[in-house]
């Protein structure tokens, strides 16, 4: 089919955060289908309004459609834009923040990643028929059980490893204290953590464990901040399992990649990570409960539900994987098999591709 479509693509392209990578797998793997002009943001800084004016006067023979990968407060940088304007976004709770309405209905369309985010958008006043389901991925190359493991850490014991901000919804608190309660003086295990400082200049980490009361504070291992995000995949493959706590993601990047490292990978049976772990991870019992934590703003002071994982049920999954570590390994390979096949970047930016053929084939 000819190139007739040209896709507008704006967002935060640099970086190592969700986001970040998010943008530059998505947009990447569709460039290879379609033409995409990129304009990066650095927060909301960039050649944005250069960008918005010359695609039009240059390319302006081409259908076109600009996205918008970006939080849904700030999706107003499609205002002005050139032919059909695509917020893609997601979110954690099942109530949006106040500031997220009003950009995302002046948007002729919106993507996020999951059919949960999609009902979560529905059911907050956006009409489902104008939403769209486009998933993140995984790099396939980059992300898989033959990468080299970092030589930051012996072979033994067994490691759990857990990536994710030091925060409530993330649960690393409550891991930390699971794993401890969990494992005695003749367990050979040790919990790693990475990615803690994420966007926490304040972390006081130090001083946060000690408050835990850890019996045995030898067993957790902190993995500094990575300058790149490839740094990740050899750290997965230092590792003989994966856990993710988390009370609500919008996807879930850690949990995609450790299972396509071929870690076996326990998680919140919630939100985001539901759209692509099938039955190849376990899944921990949870109960939705009121957000109670306030990381967003809404005046009416909802802030809608998220998942208290069953930590017991926690604690057990663990204790299972470390006794039947030889079933894990064949599951979570069999996991990263599937993640690989059907959640790659390229597969998503097909069902891009296919959503914009569509859109703008009417327009």
């Amino acid at each position: 089919m000819p190139h007739d479509l040209l896709v507008h693509a704006i967002g935060w392209f640099d970086g190592r955060f969700g986001y970040n990578v998010h943008t530059r797998g998505l947009f990447e793997a569709l460039s290879r289908r379609l033409p995409v002009v990129a304009t990066p943001l650095y927060t909301l800084s960039g050649p944005l309004e250069e960008d918005k004016a010359a695609v039009p006067a240059l390319l302006g023979h081409r259908r076109t459609a600009t996205v918008a990968l970006i939080y849904g407060s700030l999706t107003g940088v499609l205002d002005g834009a050139t032919g059909t304007r695509i917020a893609y976004t997601v979110w954690e709770s099942t109530r949006l923040p106040d500031d997220w309405y009003e950009p995302l209905a002046r948007a002729d369309r919106i993507w996020t990643a999951t059919a949960w985010g999609k009902r979560v958008f529905a059911a907050n006043g956006f009409d489902a028929d104008r939403i769209d389901v486009v998933p993140e991925g995984v790099d396939p190359d980059l992300f898989h059980p033959g990468v080299k493991p970092t030589d930051a850490f012996p072979p033994a014991p067994f490691k759990f490893l857990a990536i994710g901000r030091w925060e409530r919804r993330k649960g690393m608190a409550e891991l930390v204290q699971a794993f401890d309660r969990e494992f005695g003086d003749r367990d050979d295990v040790m919990l790693v953590l990475a990615g803690l400082y994420a966007n926490r200049l304040d972390l006081d980490l130090g001083a946060e464990l000690r408050a835990l009361q850890l019996r045995r504070p030898d067993r957790i291992r902190i993995v500094p901040p990575v300058d790149t995000h490839r740094t990740f995949a050899g750290l997965y493959t230092a590792c003989d399992a994966f856990v993710s706590p988390t009370r609500a993601e919008g996807w879930g990047l850690p949990v995609i990649e450790a299972m396509a490292c071929g870690l076996p990978t326990i998680v919140t049976g919630y939100s985001g990570p539901t759209e692509f772990i099938g039955e190849h991870a376990w899944r921990i019992e949870h109960r939705l409960v009121p957000v109670d934590e306030p990381f967003f703003e809404r005046a009416d002071g909802d802030l809608g539900l998220w998942a208290e994982p069953d930590w017991r049920h926690l604690r057990h999954l663990m204790r299972r994987m470390v006794e039947q570590r030889d079933t894990a390994r064949e599951r979570g390979l069999a996991g990263s098999a599937h993640v690989r096949r059907n959640f790659s970047w390229d597969r998503a930016a097909a069902v891009a591709e296919r959503h914009l053929r569509g859109l703008l084939a009417t327009a």
